[in-house]
């Protein structure tokens, strides 16, 4: 997967809420939470297409319809592995060590990490 960048990460998130939309539908919902021009947020949208990471279906009439090409879960799944290899040497044990030593775990964090890893073993 093609690097997705924080500022098409904005596009990806209406398409993921949306599961589709035209560029007008994109336009609007992004200019709610940004000051970016309908320009910057058409070449965002042809960037994704040039990435591959959303399709475009041009046979709705003179309207683009615009779908990702891959889910939420797919994302984050590649941006953990990115995070985990820049910053822990690819090591979750490192990272976990990292947040409990901070004390940025809680009980409740640790008391569900305990129950994944046990249900894990069986």
């Amino acid at each position: 997967m093609n690097k997705i960048t924080e500022a098409e990460l904005e596009i990806m998130k209406v398409l993921w809420e949306n599961k589709e939309a035209t560029s007008l539908q994109i336009i609007d919902e992004v200019s709610k939470t940004t000051d970016w021009n309908k320009n910057t947020i058409k070449t965002l949208i042809s960037r994704l297409v040039e990435k591959e990471a959303i399709s475009v279906d041009k046979n709705k009439g003179n309207l683009y319809l615009y779908t990702p090409n891959i889910s939420i879960e797919e994302y984050k799944s590649e941006e953990n592995k990115n995070f985990l290899k820049k910053l822990y040497n690819g090591s979750i044990n490192d990272m976990l060590l990292t947040f409990a030593k901070s004390n940025e775990l809680t009980r409740k964090d640790l008391e569900e990490l305990m129950k994944l890893i046990d249900s894990e073993e069986e």
